[in-house]
């Protein structure tokens, strides 16, 4: 039976065992997770948003910085190239131990259970009389313009 839980840490979630290693965006000081779901093999509790009485223990084991990233911009025929490098600072992180307390207070959930089904009002249907109908009004067609009469010199 395999003991794992799904974490949220800052805004990227990771599905972790007990022992293993994730590289994260850098952490300063403490580091600490959001359990939003568990499973110890037999049963899986699912958070709402958040798993009550379950806590990964994690270490920050060290740092680095990531692969880099080169970006370059160039306009053609006018001699601009412009070339940049970026490179992610990245903290290692080991997943010490899955906790849970002693008291579980969310019950397991194995299925999504369905939501109530909630009747729906029928529209009324309105029938249109022959005499409801407003009168059609042609446009007016467009005057021709009277011609000028110019005077003679």
């Amino acid at each position: 039976m395999d003991k794992y839980a799904v974490i949220k840490i800052g805004s990227s979630q990771y599905k972790v065992h007990e022992g293993d290693t994730l590289f994260v965006n850098k952490q300063n000081g403490d580091i600490s997770a959001d359990v939003l779901l568990f499973s110890d093999g037999r049963e899986t509790v699912i958070g709402d948003p958040l798993v009550k009485g379950v806590s990964v223990k994690l270490k920050i084991t060290g740092e680095k910085r990531g692969r880099k990233v080169v970006v370059s911009r160039f306009k053609s025929k006018s001699r601009y190239r412009k070339t940049r490098g970026y490179r992610d600072e990245i903290s290692e992180v080991l997943v010490e131990k899955i906790e849970i307390s002693s008291g579980k207070e969310q019950k397991p959930v194995v299925k999504a259970e369905s939501a109530p089904v909630t009747e729906k009002k029928e529209k009324q249907s309105v029938k249109k009389v022959a005499g409801d109908k407003k009168p059609v009004t042609k446009k007016p067609a467009i005057k021709a313009k009277k011609p000028v009469k110019k005077e003679a010199k």
